[in-house]
Formats: structure tokens, C-alpha cells, sequence
């Protein structure tokens, strides 16, 4: 019998394995570090090109380079000058509102974005240059729904995600729609 509790003994105090157990408590800690990094900064690329792109697509607009015979939407604009956002002209939503600059109420809390699980997409129209005032204030909000680069990271870093699992990027802004 002391044989036996011996080697188990010995067994028990060996530190072949010493170095596995630290590797494998402490590898996924690292590696979920660093694909939650990844992610977020690719997301935060996103938000960039899309203010970027918000800024850009108001610039035209002011400028007046954009036809006022419709063609061209704000929607394309914008999407026309964004490169990390895939599918954007199917993902993107843009809010337009005149402000009351008597009675301020600004945009609506709850941002509206494409639905793509209901295949909704909120109508929204506006047209350059056609306030009723001159100089007319307005607010514009845009929103895309983009997939993650690694879905699972969105759980640990507290991103934006929509009921279908996608990163909600929203941007916002004021321009003067001035008259054409």
C-alpha cells in the first residue's frame, strides 16, 4: 500500500502540466481581448467614414452640386463616399427636419434604421433648395446597420447591436438648406 501512495504522491506533486493550466486559463482572456479590439475599431472606422461621409454628401448640398430634379438621393450621396460600410445604399436610413427656430423640438429619440428581418426601410423624402423659408435650419440623422467583424465580441464591449445582431453606426448633423 505505500507503494501505491507513493506514486500517487509523486504524481500528485509533479509540475509537468504547470504551464498548460496557466496557458489555458489565460489564452482565451487574451485572445477575446484582442478580437474585441479588432472589432471595435473596425466599427469605429465605420462611424468616421459615415461622418465623414454625412459631412461630405452636406457640403454638396450646400454648395448646390446636387440636380434638383431628384435624381440623385441623400442616401446615395453619403454612399457614395463611404468605403467600410457593405451594402450601404440598402442599410443606410437618412432622417431630414426642418427646425422651428421658435420652438425647438428637434429630432424624434428612437432612431430608425433598415428592419432588414421585416425587409422595412422608413420612407423618408427631401428636397434641395424647396423650404418654405430661406436659409432654413436643418437636422439630419443617418443610420447604418452593419454586420460584425466578429459576432461574439459585440456581447463583451457594450456596442450598439440591433435585434438582428448588427452594429447600429448613426451619425448626426445641422446644415442650412439654402435656397436654390
Amino acid at each position: 500500500m505505500s507503494i501505491a501512495l507513493k506514486s500517487l504522491r509523486n504524481w500528485a506533486f509533479r509540475q509537468d502540466g504547470a504551464v498548460t493550466a496557466e496557458f489555458v486559463i489565460a489564452v482565451p482572456f487574451i485572445l477575446s481581448l484582442f478580437f474585441a479590439s479588432v472589432d471595435v475599431g473596425i466599427s469605429m472606422l465605420r462611424q468616421v467614414m459615415l461622418d465623414r461621409a454625412m459631412d461630405l454628401a452636406v457640403r454638396e448640398v450646400r454648395l448646390g452640386r446636387v440636380p434638383s430634379d431628384g435624381s440623385v438621393t441623400m442616401a446615395q450621396l453619403i454612399c457614395a463616399r463611404t468605403a467600410l460600410l457593405p451594402d450601404c445604399i440598402n442599410n443606410i436610413t437618412v432622417e431630414m427636419q426642418p427646425v422651428d427656430t421658435q420652438d425647438f423640438t428637434g429630432l424624434t429619440p428612437a432612431v430608425q434604421c433598415v428592419n432588414r428581418e421585416l425587409d422595412l426601410t422608413p420612407a423618408v423624402t427631401f428636397n434641395v433648395g424647396a423650404g418654405a423659408n430661406a436659409q432654413e435650419l436643418m437636422l439630419i440623422r443617418t443610420c447604418v446597420a452593419a454586420e460584425p467583424l466578429i459576432r461574439m465580441t459585440g456581447f463583451f464591449t457594450s456596442m450598439p447591436i440591433n435585434s438582428e445582431g448588427q452594429y447600429v453606426v448613426v451619425s448626426r448633423g445641422v446644415f442650412v438648406n439654402e435656397p436654390s
